[in-house]
């Protein structure tokens, strides 16, 4: 059984170019517990904080957010905040200040509440939104953290294609990449799970039971993360789907940034605004399309 599975993974691993796999997550299955969920997202945002894995991409969302003219953002899929109370005071330390809208289609109340207390910067959506049904009202450039893995090829099209058709940029970053060092690296998840728990709050007794006594949350942040890894779309795959939106005047870009292990994989694009200049990618890794 154990070879069975050792054999099946590295198969993966090896054809890492091959489509996108019909895997599942534990917190993104309908039959996992709210409270769960929660907990899970809980302690994701935490671990994001305290790596501040994000902070790379700044300055390319900085200046895909000056091109097309705004300062707010439209944060989907955005759990119980993602890494957007670290990014908000990245943002302002390099004197572009921007307001976030955090928005899920399973929101975390709780967790919300307690990040956009802690920023002036951040505010959040009560009502469930769906990253494939936004609603009309909600203008801004939209990103997406760590979660475009969870959508099928057909499903992500529909997102850029949206974000295109009304006229507002959109932003995707992935930690998760199918990389064996990525995937070692997932497996010290549970031990900054156990951690960060105590910091988070509010504190509840059953973040307690369900990290120390009954380790559960540390086991799905390990499991969502491996299958987070083997569904991740690479760079190429990601310009394949924003090809498909077939959008006028619209800038795309894909890469990857970062240090270390760190590396995210990204594609952003936004509206060409009259009159506005484009100064190129911003490393060797990047690929524009037009």
């Amino acid at each position: 059984m154990v070879v069975t599975i050792t054999n099946y993974f590295l198969g993966v691993w090896k054809y890492s170019d091959m489509r996108h796999l019909r895997l599942f997550e534990i917190h993104d299955h309908p039959w996992c517990p709210s409270v769960l969920r929660n907990l899970f997202t809980d302690s994701l945002q935490a671990i994001w904080i305290r790596l501040d894995g994000y902070r790379s991409i700044v300055p390319l969302l900085r200046r895909a957010m000056k091109d097309a003219g705004t300062k707010h953002v439209v944060d989907l899929c955005s759990g119980a905040g993602g890494p957007w109370l670290q990014l908000a005071c990245d943002f302002e330390e390099q004197d572009y200040a921007i307001t976030v809208l955090l928005t899920d289609i399973h929101p975390n109340i709780e967790g919300l509440q307690q990040v956009c207390a802690e920023s002036e910067y951040l505010s959040f959506h009560r009502q469930p939104v769906s990253a494939l049904q936004v609603p009309v009202d909600l203008h801004g450039f939209r990103t997406i953290f760590s979660t475009f893995h969870h959508f099928y090829p057909n499903e992500a099209s529909r997102i850029l294609s949206d974000a295109a058709t009304h006229g507002q940029g959109i932003a995707i970053f992935e930690g998760a990449s199918r990389d064996i060092r990525v995937m070692l690296a997932i497996c010290f998840l549970p031990l900054l799970a156990l951690l960060t728990a105590p910091a988070i709050r509010p504190f509840r007794w059953s973040r307690c039971f369900w990290t120390y006594v009954i380790p559960v949350v540390p086991f799905m942040l390990w499991f969502d993360g491996i299958m987070s890894c083997l569904r991740a779309y690479s760079k190429d795959q990601l310009l394949e789907i924003s090809d498909q939106t077939a959008a006028e005047d619209y800038h795309w870009q894909a890469g990857t940034k970062g240090e270390g292990h760190i590396r995210i994989t990204y594609l952003i694009g936004y509206p060409r605004r009259t009159g506005s200049s484009h100064s190129g990618p911003e490393d060797s890794e990047s690929t524009e399309m037009s």
